[in-house]
C-alpha cells in the first residue's frame, strides 16, 4: 500500500466516526428516553415491583395457591356408605399426650451407706456372709479384734483402780484429775463402738476378752462384701456397701423432641412384663440438663416407691409419661388427616354429599387429637373415618368429575408409567398405638407427583429403636414387607417392645428406589 493510499485510508475511516457521533446524539434529542434506557436501568417506584420481578412473584404466588389446593368430590349417601365415611364436628378440647419408653431400673445413690471399721484390727467373726443377704440398721455385722482396743480398755481399767484407790479424803485436784482420766479412758472406748455391757465387763473383771461389734448404720440389701473372715483391716477401711431398696430409682431415655412433655414432679406410671395386671406410679425427680450426643436423649430419674421389692436394679421396665397438650384448644381426631409427608389434609364435609379437600396446619399431637393452628374453624364438618378412601377417589377422578357416578373410566391402552420422581406416603397403625410384644396390622398409601395411586412398588417397613448405652441396651429393629391390598398396601409386624420407635418406610420397584418415608410411633 502507497503512501497515499495509506492516507485516504485514515481520512475515511474519521469520517466514519464523525458520521456516527452525529447520528447518534441526534436520536438522543429526538429520543430521551431510548438513551437513558441503554445507559442505565430505569429507577424504580417504590411501590411498584420491575415487570420481571412482578411476574415472579405472580408466578410464586399462583404456585403457592397450586400447592395449597387440594380437589373435592361430592358422593351420594351409597357411596359413603359403601366407603364407611364418619364425620365430626371440629371443636373446642382438652387434650393429652401420652408417651411410652422403656427405662432401667437402678439403685438409689442417695440410699448407699459404705460399713467401714472404725479402728485397725483383725476379724473374727462375720455375720453377714454373702451379697443381697437384708440386714437391718443396728444389726452386728462383724466383731473385731484389736490390739489398740485392747490397751484402751487396760488404760480404763487401770484409771478406774487409780480412782478408787485415791477414796475420798485426797485432795481435790488430784480427785478431779483421775475422773478426767476415767472418763476420757471411756470416751474413747465408746467412740470405738463399745457397748455399755463391754465397758461394765472391762470394769469388772482383770483380764476382760475385748471383741469389737460393727453395726449396720443402714436397713437394706448387702450389694457388696470386701472383707473375710480372719482378714486384718486398716481403720476407715469398707467391709460392706448397703442399699436401701424401700426407695428404688428408674431411669428413662427420653428422645429430645419429647422433652417438653416431661417435668420434674410429674407423675409417671409403670409397668412391666414381670408385673402382669399391676402398675407402680412414681414421680420424676431429676432431668439431665444435657443431651447425650450419641443417642439424642435426657435421661429422666424417676423415684418410685418399692416397699416389696417389686422392682430391682436391673430390670426393663415400661414408663408412661402423661401430660397436658392444650387447654380448650381446636381439635380435630389423628384418623381424619392424611399425612403426606410435605403437607397436611382434612376433607371438610359440605351439602349435598361434596367434600372438600383442605390443607391444614397443626401443632403436636395429643393421644387422639391434633390441635388446630389454621385451615379450619370451629363447627365446621370434617371426615373422621374414610379419609384416604375419598382422597384416592379424588385423585382418580382428577376431582369434581366423577359426581355421583364414580370415577370416569379410564383407558388403560392411554396410561402412562407414574411419575415417581415425587412420591407421596401415607401411613397409620393398626391399632395407632401398638403394645409392646404384640402384632400391629400397618397401612401404607403410595401416591405419584400427579396424584396417581401407585399399586406395583415393593414396600418395606422398618422400625427402630436406637441404642441406649447409658442402659446397656443395643439397637432394637423389626422389619416387614407389606402387600398391595387395595387401596393401600398392608401387612403385620411384631413390635418387640414398648417405647419410641422410629418408622422408615421404603418404596422400590424392580429395585430401584422409588422414595422414603420417616415417622415415629409409641408402643405401650
Amino acid at each position: 500500500m502507497t503512501h497515499h493510499e495509506k492516507k485516504l485510508l485514515v481520512t475515511g475511516l474519521t469520517l466514519g466516526l464523525v458520521l456516527a457521533f452525529v447520528a447518534y446524539a441526534a436520536i438522543s434529542l429526538w429520543h430521551p428516553e431510548r438513551s437513558a434506557t441503554q445507559s442505565h436501568e430505569a429507577p424504580i417506584p417504590k411501590n411498584e415491583a420491575a415487570p420481571d420481578q412482578a411476574t415472579s412473584q405472580r408466578a410464586e404466588h399462583e404456585q403457592a395457591q397450586a400447592d395449597a389446593s387440594v380437589s373435592g368430590i361430592q358422593l351420594n349417601q351409597k357411596e359413603q356408605t359403601d366407603i364407611g365415611v364418619e364425620t365430626v364436628e371440629v371443636r373446642r378440647r382438652n387434650l393429652r399426650r401420652t408417651l411410652m419408653t422403656v427405662a432401667k431400673v437402678d439403685e438409689p445413690e442417695t440410699q448407699l451407706a459404705s460399713i467401714s471399721a472404725r479402728i485397725g484390727g483383725r476379724i473374727d467373726k462375720l455375720y453377714l456372709d454373702f451379697t443381697g443377704q437384708q440386714v437391718r440398721r443396728g444389726q452386728t455385722i462383724a466383731s473385731l479384734y484389736s490390739p489398740e482396743v485392747f490397751s484402751a480398755a487396760e488404760e480404763y481399767r487401770l484409771a478406774l483402780e487409780n480412782r478408787k484407790r485415791l477414796g475420798r479424803g485426797a485432795e481435790p485436784l488430784a480427785v478431779s484429775g483421775a475422773d478426767d482420766l476415767v472418763n476420757a479412758s471411756r470416751r474413747r472406748l465408746e467412740l470405738w463402738g463399745l457397748t455399755v455391757q463391754q465397758l461394765d465387763e472391762i470394769a469388772s473383771s482383770a483380764k476382760p476378752q475385748i471383741e469389737l461389734p460393727i453395726y449396720s448404720t443402714i436397713s437394706g440389701i448387702v450389694t457388696e462384701r470386701r472383707v473375710t473372715q480372719g482378714q486384718y483391716v486398716n481403720a476407715g477401711e469398707v467391709l460392706y456397701t448397703v442399699t436401701d431398696l424401700s426407695t428404688i430409682w428408674v431411669k428413662a431415655d427420653v428422645y429430645q423432641p419429647d422433652l417438653p412433655s416431661v417435668h420434674v414432679g410429674q407423675s409417671v406410671e409403670i409397668t412391666s412384663d414381670s408385673l402382669p395386671g399391676t402398675s407402680l406410679h412414681g414421680r420424676v425427680g431429676f432431668l439431665d440438663t444435657s443431651i447425650n450426643p450419641q443417642t439424642r436423649t435426657a435421661s429422666a430419674r424417676i423415684q418410685v416407691p418399692n416397699p416389696s421389692m417389686r422392682l430391682r436394679p436391673g430390670m426393663f421396665v415400661q414408663v408412661k409419661f402423661s401430660a397436658p397438650a392444650g387447654h380448650d384448644v381446636l381439635a380435630i381426631p389423628r384418623s381424619a388427616v392424611l399425612d403426606t409427608g410435605m403437607r397436611k389434609i382434612v376433607y371438610v364435609a359440605k351439602s349435598n354429599g361434596e367434600f372438600e379437600g383442605r390443607q391444614v396446619q397443626l401443632g403436636t399431637p395429643g393421644n387422639d387429637y391434633y390441635p388446630v393452628v389454621a385451615g379450619l374453624k370451629e363447627g365446621e364438618r370434617i371426615v373422621s373415618q374414610g379419609s384416604f378412601l375419598i382422597d384416592s377417589q379424588t385423585r382418580i377422578t382428577g376431582g369434581m368429575t366423577g359426581l355421583f357416578g364414580g370415577s370416569k373410566e379410564f383407558d388403560h391402552s392411554q396410561a402412562q408409567a407414574p411419575d415417581v420422581s415425587q412420591i407421596k406416603f401415607t401411613f397409620r397403625s393398626d391399632p395407632e398405638t401398638p403394645r409392646g410384644n404384640s402384632d400391629a396390622t400397618l397401612h401404607v398409601g403410595l401416591l405419584d407427583s400427579s396424584g396417581k395411586t401407585v399399586s406395583d412398588a415393593q414396600v418395606k417397613v422398618m422400625f427402630i429403636m436406637p441404642a441406649m448405652p447409658a442402659m446397656g441396651m443395643g439397637e432394637m429393629r423389626a422389619a416387614t414387607d407389606l402387600t398391595w391390598k387395595g387401596p393401600d398396601y398392608v401387612g403385620a409386624i411384631k413390635v418387640p417392645t414398648a417405647g419410641s420407635w422410629n418408622v422408615e418406610v421404603n418404596a422400590s420397584r424392580n429395585g430401584q428406589l422409588l422414595g422414603s418415608y420417616h415417622a415415629r410411633l409409641n408402643a405401650q
